[in-house]
């Protein structure tokens, strides 16, 4: 308890009486003309590590808020493109300002890069409409991956469904080096198993396509991209892990990685195996979030890749997967109908085992012109993707309605098996010729897919009406054969017309055919056998579908602006026949006109950006929605499709804004959605007493939704310590039309969302990151029918550690959920806590750890959701309380020189290497 006392006397006195003070300036080149977004920041001068930084605002002004600690002076560094470095050593003040006037950059002859110019990079730098975190300026665990190392960043969320935004926009794909590692957009397996100490640089842009970064086109995705740098050397790099679990209940994970690097180009593989939830990758420590079912995985892959987005480039990958889930379900379900209110308690169970094989391949051939400066330059590129899979399965159901006075209805059970193989292989060539010093270029591809599925199955369904006394059965076999081809040509031209002026016109041509044969047989008790083929059920049919669409787009540029227009005419022929039955018959041809515009205003430097979008599109009803012949193979839900139905017609106006105000180390993001839809298609049902749903589709008007987000970041940094906060707010309307049993009514439904993440460091030995979230949803209906409805949920969520003695640590990871309306039978409130204990071996080669997964035991698989017509009430099987001893040994070398195994705040002044 002294000791205690002792520390925190000390860490109190520390932050009272250390050198505070703010640091002002303003940064001209020779010209006398003011700089904005050049870096300045400051450095200890005992150890180079980086005390403070910020850019200049568009007044060349920059100011730091400083904290020295004890040290009395300190390095004062200024780096901007195409500038020499500037470099100076400074006192620290006895006072609270220092002033260093107007400071004068000379031009660089040749220009360098931030990193070149910089022996330490700040932990943030923003350029233009990238910012870039240093990663080894943010503390992480011995065996943290790259996903944990996300998490520590500030601005970056990672959501319950693994889902990534970046100062509240969303992630869309994530890279190694610019090139897809495993040929995945989402870079889930990069995620998953590259340690986080291997990475030097985390960047994040605005998403583009091949085809934008290839002619330089700006993105106009509304989303973002995160490319990873590896840490290189000279010519050649080896990095990876072995990675041991065993605990009780027999849990286990294993797993290695071996990653290479030479002379520009990149080897991974990765192997592993495990039976708690991990689909791929090792986790020493596991997320405090819930995963459904029981899963059994193993896993296998090799990538390789070589070149940049800019040059000739190559990637191919290979993936196995094996996955065996056990899942169970629990549900309580209040319906409710004009006339009629029923509960459902039901319960279910299901066993599925499948493998995949997947192989990918990523050609890029880049023709360059003999005149080096010449822009005019050709890019063949060529993907391929084959996948072949094999599943079985297994389920069971049971369910018991009643009335909402208690009465039975009737009781439902139903049991299948199934087992099935496809493959799937689909190819995409393109030519791309950048032409001229105008960003003009001309793009025509080619793209080809093929798929193939073959099943068998059987079903059993049994469904005994109270009233009547009766009892359904349903017992079957079945056979699928299924195919299909897609071809598609399309091309496009980028043409400036006069200046600023942009004419692009486009053009697609695609044919889809399938070919579909799925032949029932019921049970026959004469003949003991299945050997009633059912004619109703069973489809053997051919399908294809024309579509043509020619577009124009015009494009004006003006100072900070741009004025986007598209015109589209589309037509669609679609030819169904069924060699089964000839009322499944059709034959149509839909014709339409689409418009599409945006109007987008950036400053100079990038770093606010405002976008208008406004977007039609048109939804064609499917094949099933269309055939007016009922649809009995579930007997608890009849189909029938409706001939009449009309395409819908959706209308989409988004404003997104950004404002990187870096100057205060400050990102403000925004954005509003609004969609309404002309003769929407839904569902329309009429369920009977006996709680039969008989449904087939309408068009309906007066649907629609307005939706928003708003995200604020704010990082502060000294020597010893670093906090990060983000606030964001999300709202939603809803007002969705419905039909049940003939009534027609809306439902409008409003959630707001406010949240709140905080991360804190402190001297190398404690990291604190929170997050809390508060969701309100209210749901009225215009009719009395139904009962409006009220309910919020709480999310809060704790992650800490601490680092003690040489090499030891210890880290938490909680978890805290609270829904306020689930039922009576259901525990509304869930604590999630892991913890683990560790400490690093040989010199932090190794590392052992002892895991605790939901130590309370108090985790649990309730969920609630809430439709137009029911409140649902569901508990999931779940992974359960298990402790494990963890092992993981790593290794690398990095141009001859050992990888730093420790942890990203040891040995920082030697750039993440140490000596051999």
């Amino acid at each position: 308890m002294k000791k205690l006392v002792v520390v925190l006397s000390l860490f109190i006195s520390t932050t009272l009486f250390a050198q505070k003070f703010t640091l002002e300036g303003i940064v001209k080149d020779q010209n006398a003309h003011v700089l904005e977004g050049a870096t300045v920041y400051l450095q200890s001068i005992k150890d180079s590590i980086p005390i403070s930084y910020g850019i200049t605002n568009k007044n060349g002004e920059f100011s730091l808020q400083v904290n020295t600690e004890n040290d009395s002076k300190a390095i004062f560094n200024i780096a901007y493109m195409g500038y020499k470095p500037f470099k100076k050593d400074i006192d620290v003040p006895t006072g609270k300002q220092l002033n260093l006037g107007s400071l004068t950059l000379e031009d660089q002859v040749e220009e360098l890069s931030v990193v070149s110019i910089i022996g330490k990079a700040p932990p943030i730098l923003i350029k233009k409409d990238t910012i870039e975190y240093h990663a080894d300026s943010f503390k992480t665990m011995p065996n943290d991956k790259v996903e944990d190392l996300l998490k520590k960043l500030p601005g970056v969320e990672v959501d319950l469904d693994g889902i990534i935004t970046v100062n509240g926009v969303e992630v869309e794909a994530i890279n190694v080096d610019g090139m897809r590692f495993f040929g995945e957009k989402n870079g889930a397996i990069a995620l998953k198993n590259i340690p986080s100490n291997a990475v030097s640089k985390v960047q994040v842009t605005d998403y583009k396509t091949d085809m934008q970064k290839f002619t330089g086109e700006e993105s106009d995705s509304g989303t973002k991209e995160i490319n990873l740098k590896i840490k290189k050397g000279q010519n050649k790099a080896y990095f990876g892990d072995v990675n041991l679990g065993y605990g009780t209940d027999k849990k286990y994970q294993a797993n290695a990685n071996l990653f290479q690097l030479i002379d520009g180009k990149q080897l991974g593989i990765i192997m592993g195996t495990n039976n708690i939830n991990m689909s791929k990758g090792f986790n020493s420590l596991p997320d405090a979030d819930s995963s459904n079912g029981y899963i059994e995985s193993d896993f296998l892959g090799a990538n390789f890749s070589k070149g940049k987005w800019n040059e000739t480039r190559v990637n191919a990958d290979y993936r196995y997967s094996n996955q065996s889930t056990d899942r169970a379900q629990k549900s309580y379900t209040e319906n409710f109908l004009p006339d009629l209110n029923y509960i459902t308690n039901a319960t279910s169970r299901g066993f599925n085992n499948s493998d995949r094989h997947d192989v990918g391949s990523d050609l890029k051939f880049l023709i360059k012109p003999k005149n080096k400066s010449s822009r005019n330059h050709v890019q063949l590129s060529n993907v391929t993707n084959f996948n072949t899979s094999n599943n079985d399965s297994f389920s069971t159901v049971n369910r018991i309605s009643e009335y909402a006075n208690g009465d039975l209805v009737g009781t439902y059970f139903s049991e299948s098996n199934s087992s099935s193989s496809s493959y799937n292989f689909n190819n995409d060539f393109s030519v791309t010729s950048r032409v001229g010093k105008k960003r003009d270029y001309f793009n025509i591809g080619f793209s080809t897919a093929f798929d193939k599925q073959d099943a068998e199955g059987s079903n059993y369904s049994g469904n005994d009406f109270e009233s009547s006394s009766t009892n359904v059965v349903q017992d079957q076999i079945s056979n699928t054969n299924n195919s299909g081809a897609r071809i598609n040509l399309n091309a496009r031209w980028s043409k400036e017309l006069l200046t600023n002026f942009r004419i692009i016109p486009r053009y697609s041509a695609t044919v889809n055919s399938q070919k579909d044969e799925k032949f029932i047989y019921d049970f026959d008790e004469n003949d003991a056998d299945y050997t009633s083929f059912n004619n109703q059920i069973s489809v053997d049919s051919r399908y294809i579908a024309t579509t043509i669409r020619p577009t124009l787009g015009l494009r004006y540029d003006y100072k900070e602006f741009r004025f986007e227009v598209n015109g589209s005419y589309t037509n669609t022929f679609r030819n169904y026949k069924d060699h089964i039955i000839n009322a499944r018959n059709f034959k149509n041809e839909f014709e339409y006109v689409t418009y599409s515009g945006r109007i987008r205003y950036r400053d100079e430097k990038g770093y606010k950006n405002i976008t208008l979008d406004y977007d039609q599109n048109v939804n064609l009803p499917s094949i099933s929605q269309l055939q007016p012949i009922a649809d009995v193979s579930n007997i608890t839900n009849i189909r029938t499709g409706n001939p009449f139905l009309e395409p819908a017609v959706s209308h989409e106006v988004g404003l997104r804004y950004q404002n990187n105000i870096a100057f205060n180390n400050i990102n403000v993001t925004a954005n509003a959605n609004a969609e309404f839809v002309q003769d929407k298609i839904i569902n329309s049902t009429i369920t009977d007493s006996d709680l039969i749903r008989y449904t087939t589709y309408e068009n309906i008007n007066g649907d629609y939704r307005v939706s928003g987000n708003t995200a604020i970041s704010k990082s502060y940094f000294s020597k010893k310590n670093n906090f990060n906060i983000n606030l964001r707010f999300h709202g939603d309307y809803r007002n969705i039309k419905s039909i049940q049993n003939t009534v027609r009514f809306t439902t409008k439904t409003n959630t707001l969302r406010p949240s709140l993440s905080l991360s804190y460091s402190h001297n190398k030995k404690i990291d604190i990151s929170t997050s809390y979230s508060y969701e309100m949803t209210h749901t009225k209906y215009d009719t009395n029918t139904y009962n409006d409805n009220d309910y919020f949920v709480q999310n809060l969520r704790l992650e800490s550690s601490v680092f003690f003695l040489k090499d030891a640590f210890f880290t938490n990871k909680v978890s805290y959920r609270y829904n306020s309306r689930v039922g009576d039978d259901f525990d509304g409130a869930a604590v999630f806590w892991n913890a683990g204990l560790g400490v690093q071996l040989w010199d932090n080669k190794a590392t052992l750890t002892a895991v605790g997964y939901d130590i309370l035991g108090k985790n649990n698989g309730y969920n609630r959701s809430v439709s137009e017509t029911a409140i649902q009430d569901v508990e999931n099987k779940i992974l359960e309380q298990y402790f494990m001893l963890t092992f993981v040994y790593k290794f690398g070398r990095f141009a001859g020189q050992n990888m730093n195994m420790g942890d990203r705040y040891q040995n920082r002044s030697g750039g993440g290497f140490r000596r051999p």
